[in-house]
């Protein structure tokens, strides 16, 4: 006879010896399994509770889901000296997710447990469940059984292939190994492989560290550019090798450049163990950048598994890189201006002197010779009287500014047209003209030409 029924015939019982006296309720008294948890060696134990709703199913769900948590959690997990965990065992934060997912995973997957009893109240629904442990142990073994084999066989493929120089398809092969027997990370998992008995995963492991570490990058230790220009991909070539001496394709490999993001950031090596790299453009004021490439781990391991705690596991390992010191230089500039005041040449030459300061303020050397240059400024400007009241006349100025790179194509031109300045004396009101282009010059003209022909930028 359930509980709820001996306390239901109780409670008549006392009503019938009572007579004619007023009814008194009765609190159901729960059973003890509810009070305190049952604690058993032969059983793993799981109670399960819910608060009771309109929905009768989903809160007796809920119990029953709560109850394979508790008999989870009742499932302790000793970490192994011989565990995979065990090799990573200085991250401890590491190892607490690991269990919480294995707890997860394991309430999903129990079965051969039994219904013991259920108990309700006004308020909640309770459900007890149990679990043989040697029924359990015998599951358990058997899965870890097909674990095993299912790994093993990955694992197998994945030595033979690093034996070819098929590198990156070993790699693959041996994240996809750790896969199956993922549930037993904490554990010794011994295997037979050719023979000799091996903790197979920690095997894993040191093949994959053993593998990468015998993975080098070699390519150019450094690079001199002149800023504004691009670094074409036949100057940052890279090539992997396995054991210093095999050239390894497939590999996937990733950028970084100190000044500023490129893409794409990604290559992978060709047939001859070669990957390229550019730069659109150097624009870096430091002397020098770095450009760092490392073998893309996480890229084989994503193709291998989408499991985020194995994904996790396999961040902590190191990976080859090779670093690059980009060296950068500033252009040269030659200028030359012709620079007339009402018809007269200007001694002093007005704009040119504004734009040697701009340059000089930025750092560019300036050359004299043209054919040394990088880059040929060149201005031509003149005034003219346009206007005259009584005896104050104004002064109008036109410039024609242009840059010329090394090759002889123009990069750049500017017209400057109606600057005007105003005197008595007409020559005084062409170089109150030539003050005002000056302020052109330096603030506007000047930052146009070192943004867009010297930083690579298209602005203008």
């Amino acid at each position: 006879m359930k509980i709820r029924h001996i306390v239901m015939f109780a409670a008549v019982v006392v009503i019938s010896s009572c007579g004619g006296s007023k009814k008194t309720s009765q609190i159901p008294v729960s059973p003890s399994w509810v009070q305190v948890r049952p604690s058993t060696a032969l059983y793993y134990v799981g109670i399960g509770s819910a608060r009771k709703t309109k929905d009768v199913n989903g809160y007796m769900q809920t119990a029953k889901q709560n109850a394979l948590a508790d008999m989870a959690s009742d499932i302790s997990i000793n970490i192994s000296s011989n565990s995979v965990l065990s090799a990573f065992e200085s991250q401890q934060r590491f190892s607490e997710d690991y269990s919480s997912t294995i707890r997860a995973d394991a309430q999903k997957e129990l079965e051969g447990y039994e219904v013991v009893e259920t108990w309700e109240d006004e308020l909640n629904y309770w459900v007890y469940y149990r679990l043989s442990k040697e029924t359990y142990r015998k599951l358990t073994e058997e899965k870890k059984r097909n674990a095993v084999l299912k790994s093993l066989d990955y694992y197998d493929k994945a030595i033979k292939s690093i034996e070819s120089d098929e590198t990156r398809v070993g790699l693959v092969l041996l994240v996809k190994s750790l896969e199956p027997i993922k549930p037993y990370f904490a554990e010794s998992i011994v295997a037979n492989y050719n023979g000799k008995e091996i903790f197979l995963g920690n095997e894993i492991i040191q093949v994959i560290s053993t593998t990468l570490n015998n993975l080098s990058i070699s390519g150019p230790t450094d690079l001199t550019v002149k800023m504004g220009k691009p670094v074409l991909q036949n100057a940052l070539q890279f090539t992997v090798n396995y054991k210093q001496k095999n050239p390894q394709k497939a590999i996937p490999l990733k950028a970084n450049y100190t000044e500023k993001l490129i893409s794409p950031n990604k290559a992978t090596t060709d047939s001859n163990g070669i990957a390229s790299f550019g730069i659109d453009a150097v624009r870096s004021s430091k002397s020098s950048e770095r450009f760092n490439v490392r073998v893309d781990l996480e890229s084989i391991v994503s193709e291998g598994t989408t499991d985020f705690t194995i994904r996790k596991l396999l961040s902590k390992f190191n990976v080859p890189e090779f670093e690059v010191t980009i060296n950068v230089t500033k252009p040269s500039f030659y200028i030359s201006s012709s620079e007339k005041n009402i018809g007269k040449p200007l001694v002093d030459n007005l704009l040119l002197e504004a734009a040697k300061r701009k340059l000089v303020e930025a750092g560019m050397p300036l050359v004299e010779r043209s054919s040394n240059a990088d880059y040929v400024l060149t201005i031509d400007a003149f005034t003219v009287q346009t206007a005259q009241s009584g005896e104050f006349r104004q002064a109008s100025l036109t410039a024609m500014i242009s840059v010329k790179n090394s090759d002889g194509n123009e990069v750049y031109r500017k017209n400057l047209e109606k600057i005007v300045g105003a005197h008595f004396d007409i020559e005084v009101a062409g170089k109150n003209a030539y003050a005002e282009a000056v302020k052109k010059i330096e603030n506007t003209v000047m930052r146009e030409i070192l943004e867009m022909v010297v930083k690579g930028k298209s602005n203008y």
